[in-house]
């Protein structure tokens, strides 16, 4: 066998992440063995991965694959944040740039509305970047911080806290961005 002078990482990618797939290594159902779970810090829906996601992702997927090596039910939960200054920022430069819309003229849905749609967009980029690099996530147990059952979660515990007096209203300084119009 003659090794090329020029690597090329698209075809070795593609061989392995279907043979992957295929074999069923990285999906994990409950058993009897003892179990592992990463939740991957979801990233937000900004665009594409940077190099500090890079190494987040790798040294998760090093401590995933050890605690697999090691027998344990290992499961990593992939998935993207929708909360976030950052995204709410590109989804804003967007709308000005390429449809000459400002969001103080869009309602909360018609602005939530662009939102999902560049979520759609970014969300399969970055999800494509991780299974590029190898990750050995759970490709069945993909989320994102605004499914259904992920919201109902949030409203619930942030009842049960106000409730409980452990949030509450009041006047307070705060650091405000005049020009994204929200509090730091």
């Amino acid at each position: 066998m003659e090794l090329s002078k020029n690597f090329e990482p698209g075809t070795t990618e593609t061989k392995w992440t279907s043979h992957w797939k295929e074999k069923k290594y990285f999906e994990s159902h409950p058993d009897n063995r003892p179990p592992f779970t990463v939740v991957i810090p979801p990233p937000n829906v900004t665009g594409v991965l940077h190099m500090g996601h890079t190494l987040n992702e790798t040294v998760q997927d090093i401590l995933i694959r050890r605690a697999r090596m090691s027998g344990f039910n290992a499961c990593w939960v992939p998935g993207s944040d929708h909360a976030s200054i950052a995204t709410e920022a590109k989804v804003v430069q967007m709308l000005e740039k390429e449809k000459g819309i400002k969001k103080a003229d869009l309602s909360r849905e018609e602005f939530l509305r662009y939102a999902f749609e560049w979520k759609e967009k970014y969300g399969g980029i970055i999800y494509n970047q991780i299974e590029r690099l190898g990750c050995s996530v759970d490709w069945n147990r993909v989320n994102f911080t605004m499914d259904d059952h992920y919201y109902k979660a949030v409203i619930d515990i942030f009842i049960d806290l106000y409730e409980k007096g452990l949030i509450y209203r009041g006047a307070r300084m705060i650091n405000w961005d005049p020009e994204a119009k929200t509090a730091l």
